[in-house]
């Protein structure tokens, strides 16, 4: 999906759909969003990277009260083919438990 992002991408953004694995599987769209590029501090020196928000996309008109109550997460790529996650940074799960891998 980030390999082809500027070819597949909105105004920035890129909407697709998938099933979240529930107890009842759920169809979810999920937008990522390209936020420019940033620096990740990282043991032994700094990584310029690429960030990328992830987030729920239910309708244009409630999508910002979604996003109220379900959490973002963040990711930051470095450039390159294919491209090398660098940092996962956001919500392992709804109960709000926090996850770093690096």
């Amino acid at each position: 999906m980030l390999k082809n992002f500027d070819a597949n991408a909105e105004n920035g953004a890129l909407t697709f759909r998938t099933v979240a694995p529930t107890p009842q599987p759920r169809v979810l769209d999920l937008e990522v969003r390209r936020d420019g590029d940033a620096t990740v501090a990282m043991p032994g020196g700094s990584v310029d990277a690429t960030r990328y928000t992830l987030r729920p996309s239910v309708h244009w008109a409630i999508d910002p009260f979604v996003r109220l109550v379900a959490p973002s997460t963040e990711f930051f790529v470095l450039p390159g083919a294919p491209p090398a996650l660098a940092r996962f940074v956001g919500p392992r799960n709804y109960a709000g438990q926090e996850i770093e891998v690096e």
